[in-house]
């Protein structure tokens, strides 16, 4: 099983200016439809209220007004999709799945250890009123003195106590987050087959796997869905995230297969 994460992200980001594309296209021919469409109407030309014509004429300018309205929503999504791509590199969100996650959430868990320091440490100062000692600390400069010994709109200085619990939350959670990651490197791989069907516990990606011998009918189809697998062209599998609630999912459906569940 191939799994590269920066190659699915780029992937994303291809489809989605392909998106972009179809949907600027739409958006265009939308226009120009709605475009020529309106321009057999003559200008400034009313609905005659009471002629026979009333009814037809409402109706051909209800579809002028609902093709340039689709082609504003296609345009909207053109410049979803468009942004989508730079929004993706911008992200610094870690995922589980990146193969360096463990690295950069060991650098994250650093910085938000040494926020947290220099955050009390600076409490410290600043209630004895010692700017000198302030000064010695890393990262202090005279600005940043400034700010946080000018009260605030509650009359306190300093770091505001929920500075630092939310930092200490932040600080349980990269850490969570860091010994399940480190306990699913050191698990042995499950690998088992139910009715033909493949669980594969893939570690590297982080997905818990069920590769079928044959296409799965639309109701397993379906009821992999409500299981929250979704199918994977590039692992060739039905996947969700590992764990024990997807683990005992895989083997109940793989155990209700019959033979004409696969084809």
């Amino acid at each position: 099983m191939k799994h590269n994460f920066e190659e699915r992200k780029q992937k994303r980001m291809e489809h989605a200016l392909s998106k972009a594309a179809k949907n600027n296209l739409e958006a265009e021919k939308l226009y120009e439809s709605a475009s020529e469409m309106a321009s057999f109407i003559p200008f400034g030309q009313p609905i005659l209220v009471g002629h026979h014509s009333e009814k037809s004429d409402r109706n051909y300018r209800n579809k002028i007004n609902s093709k340039f309205h689709k082609s504003f929503e296609k345009s909207d999504k053109a410049e979803y999709y468009e942004r989508k791509p730079k929004r993706m590199e911008n992200n610094d969100a870690i995922f589980s799945d990146d193969p360096q996650a463990l690295q950069k959430l060991t650098v994250k868990l650093a910085r938000l250890e040494e926020n947290q320091l220099f955050m009390k440490q600076a409490n410290q100062c600043i209630r004895k009123m010692d700017k000198a000692a302030f000064l010695s600390l890393t990262r202090a400069t005279a600005e940043i003195w400034n700010e946080l010994t000018t009260p605030n709109v509650m009359g306190h200085i300093g770091f505001a106590h929920y500075s630092l619990s939310n930092n200490s939350a932040a600080i349980r959670q990269v850490k969570s987050r860091i010994k399940k990651l480190q306990a699913l490197e050191n698990s042995k791989s499950v690998e088992i087959c139910i009715n033909g069907v493949t669980i594969l516990e893939n570690t590297i990606a982080n997905r818990l796997q069920m590769i079928f011998e044959g296409k799965p009918s639309e109701v397993i189809r379906k009821q992999l869905k409500s299981y929250g697998f979704r199918w994977s062209p590039s692992e060739g599998a039905w996947q969700r995230h590992i764990s024990r609630s997807a683990l005992l999912a895989a083997k109940e459906i793989a155990k209700g297969l019959n033979q004409n569940d696969q084809r």
